[in-house]
């Protein structure tokens, strides 16, 4: 796994639910961020910078359950009982996908839209 610093102005939580912007920099190491430093740890000083100057660093949203398919149907009858949904809302929907057109039109409305999301990264 790759290790690395990315200096610039970071946004991230703090323990008690607040934001934090601080001009600073977020150290990872084989995969794990180490934290958001004001000053970098001489620990980590081999490492490479990435300096993004006044440039904003914000954590990504991961996704980590999402149904392509059922992409049109977020925040569709959430009156009903899961395998109700399934039944009435969900299966019918994705038999539609049989059909390449819809499913290439529709899957490129759901790539479009998670693109322009805070989402970096989705299991799907």
């Amino acid at each position: 796994m790759e290790s690395f610093v990315l200096k610039g102005n970071v946004v991230h939580s703090l323990a008690d639910g607040r934001l934090s912007a601080t001009k600073g920099y977020v150290v990872c190491t084989c995969g794990t961020s180490r934290g958001v430093f004001a000053t970098l740890p001489t620990e980590y000083s081999h490492l490479p910078v990435v300096d993004h100057g006044e440039r904003l660093i914000v954590p990504g949203l991961v996704d980590l359950h999402i149904h392509a398919p059922q992409f049109a149907l977020r925040g569709t009858r959430m009156d009903l009982e899961l395998i109700d949904w399934l039944n009435t809302t969900t299966f019918p929907q994705e038999a539609r996908f049989a059909d390449t057109i819809y499913a290439q039109k529709a899957y490129g409305q759901f790539v479009s839209t998670l693109r322009k999301s805070a989402t970096t990264r989705a299991c799907v």
